[in-house]
């Protein structure tokens, strides 16, 4: 086992692409999330998609933009923007990621010139939060999709009938399947949890956790990210990361890393609350505001439940599959 150790760092030492992403940019895109979490959000942003030049309302808790173009989807997830807004016949249509509520309320924002004094904008979602949630809430997405590059190896494996040819040593496919686990998790922790520290010592950022809790709650994250990993690359054959990227964002919206996500349907609200990152969002926030992690110990054993059963899926799938010739 420990030669298939040394086989992986060897080989990923190779890997220029993969490791300048594993040890420069995602620890730098940490660093951005950790420093523009400690700025104060004033107002929230609205795009008004229009092409006349009229009254554009004001108010001090939002800061409204007059485009031509309707802004992509992407720009509510990557917090561009907060709201959509189109003209629709005499009224007005509002996309957003936030709640039904919200979303009424901004379009009586257009409609009357002045927001409901029940109205919280960003910054007080965001203080709401705290600063700890709202920067691991982002680490989440990156370390799940940066897990699944780091078991690249993996497929690349059995691509080359190299899979094949450790299986006839006394390596079994569990044993196979727990180093590159443990690889997996060792260079997406490493990293990760040194770029926060180096960021808060250099600048004095907050992170609302001691660093002793940081290093617990990132192991967590770390350990569930890495079974997914597994999972994706057991189950897919090709266009791996492309479709880990698409469900790590997907998953991450809805469970509200970004923003606190609040469906109007309660059959989406059911699937959003069975993802385990809804649970881990709800644990970092309760020991962040100052909570025992003991009263979270429902939640601590649902992400175990879920991190063991990804590995095991990914472990099944590769077992069918030797069983059936297809590695051969």
């Amino acid at each position: 086992m420990l030669n298939v150790f040394r086989n992986r760092l060897d080989r990923m030492l190779t890997k220029k692409a993969v490791l300048i992403i594993a040890v420069v940019v995602v620890p730098l895109m940490i660093a951005a999330a950790i420093f523009f979490s400690n700025q104060t959000i004033v107002k929230d942003k609205i795009a008004f998609i229009t092409a006349g030049s009229q009254h554009i309302p004001s108010d001090p808790k939002a800061d409204v933009l007059q485009v031509d173009t309707k802004p992509p989807l992407s720009s509510l997830v990557l917090g561009q923007y907060n709201f959509l807004v189109e003209e629709k016949g005499s009224g007005y249509k509002v996309t957003t990621l936030r709640n039904q509520t919200d979303q009424k309320r901004i379009e009586q924002f257009f409609k009357t010139g002045h927001l409901p004094e029940s109205y919280r904008g960003d910054d007080q979602i965001h203080n709401d939060r705290g600063i700890g949630t709202n920067i691991l809430g982002f680490i989440v997405m990156l370390v799940f999709m940066q897990g699944v590059a780091l078991t690249a190896l993996y497929p690349e494996d059995r691509m080359l009938g190299a899979f094949r040819r450790m299986l006839a040593s006394p390596l079994s496919v569990g044993k196979y399947l727990f180093v590159q686990s443990i690889f997996t998790f060792l260079c997406l922790y490493i990293p990760s949890y040194l770029a926060i520290v180096i960021t808060c010592q250099l600048f004095g950022a907050e992170i609302g956790y001691s660093f002793g809790m940081l290093a617990v709650l990132l192991s967590i994250l770390t350990a569930m990210a890495t079974g997914f990993s597994i999972c994706m690359t057991s189950v897919m054959k090709r266009n791996i990361n492309l479709a880990a990227s698409g469900i790590s964002v997907v998953t991450c919206v809805l469970a509200g890393c970004f923003i606190s996500f609040t469906g109007s349907n309660p059959i989406l609200d059911a699937i959003c609350s069975i993802l385990p990152q809804n649970a881990f969002m709800a644990f970092i926030h309760g020991v962040e505001v100052g909570r025992s992690v003991l009263e979270y110990k429902g939640q601590i054993v649902y992400l175990f439940i879920w991190t063991i059963m990804l590995w095991l899926i990914g472990f099944f799938v590769t077992k069918r599959r030797i069983g059936k010739g297809i590695y051969e």
